[in-house]
């Protein structure tokens, strides 16, 4: 991790480098309004649909998760030919995630990536975006790993890997042990190096604040 790469006083946002052209084509921001969070959590409902036609089950926390205000929820936007932005994928940030059995070779600050979720019936490379984006997010807030949890449906049976964990440590990802998660359910933990991604604002635009300040403030969204 570059140790000399500092948040700036006061947490104040990412800015694109000195070079990088106005508009990227993709955002990564802050879910701060009812409407903002209540596309996510479409989002995951759209998800969940489509892997229940492939037979696994989603639950419904998940989207309820998106819907709360103090949860820190971020999303990536893309704008698509016709100028509109569309959210392509979401997640929740944990900034001071706990360590767990197997992590002890990652002690030290660490951000932690939940509930992942990324738009279905697309061939594009969105996971890969947001993998990009949480270990340069992770080298900007001085952290050293990025940890993640991957439920032990998505993983293969017995002692194949699965396809999901395969593509994962493809882009960089390591398994460090299984266990349970929170809710009780058999998972795969996975870590991520953080590093400065140079160059990565010119595809990914970020606003997503370095401080994390808590439940965001209301927003005026117009007459509903």
């Amino acid at each position: 991790m570059n140790a000399t790469r500092t948040a700036p006083a006061g947490g104040g946002l990412e800015t694109p480098t000195d070079g990088v052209r106005a508009r990227a084509p993709y955002e990564m921001r802050p879910l701060n309004t009812d409407a903002e969070r209540a596309a996510a959590a479409a989002l995951v409902e759209d998800r969940a649909r489509w892997l229940a036609d492939r037979g696994i089950a989603v639950p419904y926390h998940h989207e309820a998760a998106y819907r709360d205000a103090w949860a820190e929820a971020v999303g990536l936007y893309e704008e698509n030919t016709d100028g509109e932005e569309v959210l392509v994928g979401c997640l929740l940030l944990n900034r001071q995630p706990d360590l767990r059995p197997g992590d002890a070779d990652s002690e030290g600050p660490g951000l932690g990536i939940s509930l992942v979720y990324t738009a279905p019936g697309r061939d594009d490379k969105v996971g890969w975006l947001i993998t990009l984006w949480a270990s340069d997010f992770a080298d900007r807030i001085n952290a050293q790993f990025v940890h993640a949890e991957v439920p032990s449906r998505h993983t293969g049976g017995g002692n194949t890997p699965g396809r999901l964990i395969n593509h994962l440590r493809s882009i960089g990802w390591l398994t460090t042990g299984t266990g349970l998660s929170r809710d009780g359910e058999g998972v795969t933990r996975l870590r991520l190096t953080a590093q400065d991604r140079h160059g990565l604002a010119a595809i990914v635009h970020c606003t997503v604040p370095l401080q994390h300040t808590g439940k965001p403030e209301p927003k005026d969204e117009g007459p509903r």
